[in-house]
């Protein structure tokens, strides 16, 4: 069975929208809206660096990792990957701490033991690690710098543009797809390739 993986915040769960919500209520304004496509949550919302750091600490407190809600689309994006047979993973940039959290954000999509956390500071080689030890043939993240990075060690590397501004450019290794959906369809095309092949 093949593994492949998927990032879960931008790819799998809606953490955008899930964090401005938090930042309205923290903050108690309510007008906070997005404002352009900075990485940066502070820039994309036009709040002050400080601000940020009291809605993430609140945010962490109240483990809001736990109820990040996933898109419309999640569901199908792992049906059709296990329909291919494979074996699916999530990768994500949080501390391990928050573990648990994660796998309940995902609904009982996943099982635990098939999401890895790895840690945000050094989320590009860690991620790329992860990936390594998993034996992943395919992997689909939203930032530029991990889909880079696992370049190195999958077969497919694929990068979900969400159009953040600030951000590394993808290298010529790295597929770059705009719905999520199409993932499955590049994932599909690689394992008649490798079957072909073998």
């Amino acid at each position: 069975m093949a593994a492949v993986a998927l990032d879960i915040d931008g790819v799998l769960c809606d953490f955008d929208q899930h964090w401005m919500d938090y930042a309205r209520r923290v903050l108690d304004w309510s007008g906070i809206r997005r404002l352009n496509d900075a990485y940066h949550l502070h820039d994309r919302y036009g709040i002050t660096r400080s601000d940020a750091k009291r809605v993430w600490g609140t945010f962490n407190n109240e483990v809001a990792w736990a109820n990040v809600p996933f898109y419309a689309h999640t569901p199908d994006l792992v049906y059709a990957l296990e329909d291919l047979g494979c074996q699916v993973w999530a990768v994500t940039s949080i501390r391990d701490e928050f573990h648990q959290a994660r796998v309940n954000s995902l609904c009982g999509l996943l099982p635990a033991g098939l999401v890895v956390c790895v840690n945000p500071l050094r989320a590009p080689a860690e991620k790329a690690a992860a990936l390594q030890r998993i034996g992943a043939l395919a992997f689909l993240d939203d930032q530029p710098d991990n889909a880079n990075a696992a370049a190195a060690v999958v077969h497919l590397s694929a990068l979900l543009d969400r159009r953040y501004a600030g951000l590394e450019t993808p290298t010529s290794d790295v597929g770059v797809i705009d719905d999520p959906m199409d993932y499955p369809v590049l994932v599909e095309t690689l394992l008649q390739r490798t079957r072909r092949v073998s």
